[in-house]
């Protein structure tokens, strides 16, 4: 298994277009940036009130998922599309543990770039607000730990992309689910009475995210819950790549 996981971050490394996609994770940092430039102008002309800084997480929330599922497409629809994927299945006999190696290889570069993101953020958010008493300390409920679970999403959402390119063997196609998914809870909800439409729009990763780590009005889901259904992407992900790849000619 750690060969064949060593073999799958040399392939992952070795894509031009996994630095493209690292790369673009910093437009969140720039984001939150400018946000808090923005609160803090507000702030200097009119004093308390308004939106506050708190870790600007929120923001730039909707960016990193989107950007680490691409990851895991990349790690393997141009497999598909080169037809190398016959070579990697000639040479790695078990499926499941070439879908589990590769899950493992995406999440981890996920959740070590997007838990850095997530601190330089923070640092950033924070270095803007100055003095000003707007921003979020450490010190305060739920910041911590809104920093620490960032990783934990994207690692999710690098597992939901690997597995929606091995269901649909399409660079292109899985791209659009990667974009049209997230969207999806956000029009329901307009036509859902409550409480499901709160519910509904507590199901991205995003949401999931900032309930685990227990955010003040982040969902209707409790930190527990959050967790399971989090989980629950990544299983279902996988089985159904897994179903994907045992069942169907490549």
């Amino acid at each position: 298994m750690m060969d064949i996981v060593a073999s799958e971050w040399v392939k992952l490394r070795s894509l031009r277009a996994t630095y493209y996609v690292l790369a673009s994770t910093l437009s969140a940092l720039v984001l939150a940036g400018f946000a808090a430039y923005s609160i803090s102008r507000y702030f200097d002309a009119n004093g308390l009130g308004g939106e506050p800084i708190g870790t600007r997480l929120g923001l730039s929330s909707d960016i990193p998922p989107v950007l680490f599922g691409m990851l895991g497409v990349f790690a393997i629809s141009g497999e598909y599309t080169t037809g190398m994927i016959r070579l990697t299945l000639t040479t790695v006999r078990s499926r499941w543990t070439l879908l589990l190696a590769k899950a493992v290889v995406v999440a981890a570069v996920a959740a070590v770039v997007g838990q850095t993101l997530a601190f330089a953020t923070y640092v950033t958010a924070q270095a803007v607000v100055g003095g000003r008493p707007i921003g979020a300390s450490f010190a305060e409920h739920a910041a911590l730990t809104e920093v620490l679970t960032t990783g934990a999403g994207c690692a999710v959402a690098a597992v939901v992309g690997l597995g929606l390119a091995t269901v649909l063997r399409s660079t292109p196609a899985a791209l659009i689910a990667l974009v049209v998914l997230p969207l999806s809870p956000a029009v329901l909800e307009r036509f859902l009475p409550a409480p499901w439409n709160d519910w509904i729009s507590s199901l991205t990763i995003p949401s999931l995210t900032r309930q685990l780590a227990a955010v003040p009005d982040a969902g209707a889901l409790g930190p527990a819950t959050a967790a399971a259904i989090l989980m629950g992407y990544v299983v279902a992900s996988l089985l159904l790549g897994a179903l994907a790849i045992n069942h169907r000619d490549v």
